[in-house]
């Protein structure tokens, strides 16, 4: 083949190549000059915001027009209050009975699965049934240590209960 045809047929390849991307070529010039759409973004032609996001101009001073606070429901000033202090304490340390509760009695449950599991697999085998009677006197044992806890997490939630609303009681009084 002789250097025209060569060319002619390159030619051909890039024309078949190039002319399905040609309309998405012309509706991006086509948005690049119509940019602005008549509407006015001050002397900044970009689109992102005219100010950055962490401007510090107000840090320290804010607007005093948008600063009312409520005084009848603010409590911040009564916290030093030994009473309530002590409310504070009493509802934390609930907060941490209900907490630990409710790990041991998940712990329960686990042990639960897994003596279930154990006499299960002792009958799957053939054990003895001294073996089968010991897992199923386990698995009693933790049924019953897993309605205690159900009832010792009952009555820590209801001591939470009861020192919030003391707290509130409290913090309402004033």
């Amino acid at each position: 083949m002789n250097r025209s045809r060569v060319l002619v047929l390159g030619g051909l390849l890039t024309a078949a190549l190039i002319t399905p991307a040609m309309p998405a070529l012309a509706d991006q010039e086509h948005f690049e000059h119509h940019e602005n759409n008549g509407k006015h973004k001050g002397w900044e032609k970009s689109t992102g915001k005219k100010f950055d996001e962490h401007d510090r101009r107000n840090y320290r001073h804010p607007d005093p027009r948008f600063s009312h606070r409520d005084t009848r429901h603010d409590y911040r000033g009564h916290h030093n209050k030994a009473e309530i202090h002590q409310d504070f304490k009493n509802v934390r340390s609930a907060r941490k009975e209900v907490s630990d509760s409710r790990t041991e009695l998940r712990k329960d449950y686990t042990e639960l699965r897994n003596d279930r599991t154990e006499l299960r697999r002792d009958l799957r085998n053939g054990a003895s049934k001294a073996e089968i009677l010991k897992d199923r006197q386990e698995i009693k044992g933790d049924l019953k240590e897993i309605h205690g806890d159900r009832i010792d997490l009952r009555n820590d939630q209801a001591k939470l209960d009861g020192t919030r609303r003391e707290l509130r009681s409290d913090l309402h009084k004033r």
